[in-house]
């Protein structure tokens, strides 16, 4: 087998057709040659990087790693890579030390293109191999915050249930309506934050799943998917002038009922702002663990160490594409 450290735009007709192939082979997602060029081009770098394994020039194993303009204490304009797309077909996993190796030598050509570090949400599975055999590190883990529409849904048990929840929901939406417009609380600036510019908004939110609600100068993103039977919103993006504020919260929330039935939304990420409408799910109740991982490519980059703070980094959903 061979390994190929490659930008998308060297892909071949072959390498392309062998890649989507065998990644509806590993995840069942259906996605297409569309759904991915614009995934991997719609970035900084009007590119991604990949390391490839190679078996009679078909595709049988990738590591992508997407590039991303953050910002850093406001002013430093920083590329930050987030790893996706990771597998290795089930006939090709001998050797354990294959990613590995695979991801060493794609950082070569990552730290000539300027990519800072890495960013990475691995699954429960895949956590460990990144931890100790990669030797990634652990930045935090990242919080779920909910607003329960109809907890009999969710935990099903009484329908009973659904009518208390719905009076919650009523009485924090109420409240929040009239606080929201007093107070002008906003979430607080974190020294690493994705550049949300417009280039990046129509790249993440370019599918048609994704519904956009703009009211004045408040815009919302998010995302209704079934997880195993519960109508479940995903509130990716919330800002009012670029900064999520409790307005955009409101508005955001407040669409989502108005114009879909929902047993569930979350919003996933720091909330550090005052705000009466999500509740911080404890950990025992959280659908999966979210571990933020980070390689900081330069090791002697005394500028960056403080990306391994948990608390500098405004990281969730909008960072990544998993809903």
């Amino acid at each position: 087998m061979e390994i190929k450290i490659c930008s998308t735009q060297e892909w071949s007709y072959c390498e392309w057709e062998s890649f989507v192939s065998s990644f509806e082979a590993i995840f069942h997602k259906g996605f297409t040659k569309d759904y991915f060029n614009n995934k991997y081009l719609s970035v900084c770098d009007r590119q991604s990087y990949h390391a490839l394994l190679l078996h009679e020039d078909k595709v049988v194993g990738n590591i992508s790693v997407i590039p991303y303009w953050y910002r850093h204490n406001e002013d430093e304009l920083i590329k930050i890579g987030l790893a996706a797309d990771v597998f290795i077909l089930e006939d090709y996993r001998s050797d354990p030390f294959t990613l590995r190796r695979m991801y060493k030598r794609l950082t070569t050509l990552l730290i000539e293109k300027r990519i800072v570090s890495v960013m990475a949400v691995p699954n429960e599975t895949a956590y460990s191999y990144w931890k100790n055999v990669v030797k990634w590190q652990d930045v935090g883990m990242i919080k779920y915050w909910g607003m329960p529409v109809r907890v009999g849904n969710i935990m099903r048990k009484s329908k009973l249930l659904n009518v208390c929840s719905l009076i919650y929901v009523y009485i924090a939406v109420s409240i929040s309506f009239v606080l929201s417009a007093l107070c002008r609380s906003s979430q607080k600036k974190f020294q690493y934050e994705i550049v949300d510019d417009e280039s990046f908004l129509q790249g993440r939110f370019s599918h048609d799943d994704y519904v956009q609600i703009h009211h004045r100068n408040c815009m919302n993103c998010f995302r209704i998917v079934d997880e195993q039977g519960v109508r479940t919103a995903y509130l990716i993006y919330s800002r009012q002038k670029k900064r999520m504020s409790f307005l955009s919260l409101y508005k955001g929330v407040f669409s989502i009922l108005k114009e879909h039935k929902v047993d569930l939304i979350l919003y996933v990420g720091p909330l550090k702002l005052f705000q009466t409408l999500f509740l911080c799910i404890p950990q025992n109740f959280e659908p999966k663990s979210l571990p933020l991982t980070c390689d900081l490519l330069i090791k002697d980059d005394e500028i960056h160490k403080d990306m391994l703070d948990f608390d500098k980094w405004d990281f969730g959903l909008l960072n990544y594409d998993v809903r």
